[in-house]
């Protein structure tokens, strides 16, 4: 008796747990990713061109706050601080500057070298073309290029911001 007890207590959620990982799943198109979403990220030419910041300005980095408002397609509102860094703080000198960009965002799935990812394009006022997120997981959208490419970030910071509960 003591040892079916043993096996029950030790063997038993140890097979339930391999079995569990060894499910294969297919992408839940249909998740949510509503939300608010935050991060820094470089200010390269990529993104000044888009935000159409001019090139005589100084910008180290931007600030994002990311709100989609709906599930699968709708409102979206983005707020873009960016500036010179205030040195020993995630800040920027004399405040730094704001662009307030409103629109809306449409979903399609796939990128340049896989079929399944869900891409979020938003297009709205103050923006030179759209700004494509690739969802990594329903928690953190990746930037992405015009050909559906990660963007890559330097030293300093990436492209991703990360869903924070608002």
């Amino acid at each position: 008796m003591r040892t079916i007890k043993t096996f029950l207590a030790v063997i038993l959620p140890a097979v339930l747990v391999m079995n569990a990982n060894s499910q294969t799943t297919s992408p839940d198109r249909s998740a949510t990713t509503a939300g608010v979403f935050v991060g820094s990220t470089p200010c390269d030419s990529l993104i000044r061109s888009l935000l159409q910041i001019r090139a005589n300005e100084t910008c180290e980095f931007i600030k994002w706050e990311i709100k989609l408002l709906q599930s699968n397609s709708g409102p979206f509102q983005l707020s873009a601080l960016y500036g010179e860094s205030q040195p020993n703080t995630n800040g920027f000198k004399g405040g730094g500057k704001k662009i307030e960009i409103s629109g809306s965002y449409k979903i399609s799935y796939g990128t340049a070298g896989n079929g399944k990812p869900k891409l979020y394009h938003l297009s709205g006022n103050h923006l030179q073309s759209e700004l494509l997120l690739i969802q990594m997981d329903n928690n953190v959208l990746h930037f992405a290029d015009s050909e559906k490419n990660f963007i890559t970030g330097n030293g300093g910071f990436g492209y991703a911001v990360n869903r924070i509960e608002k």
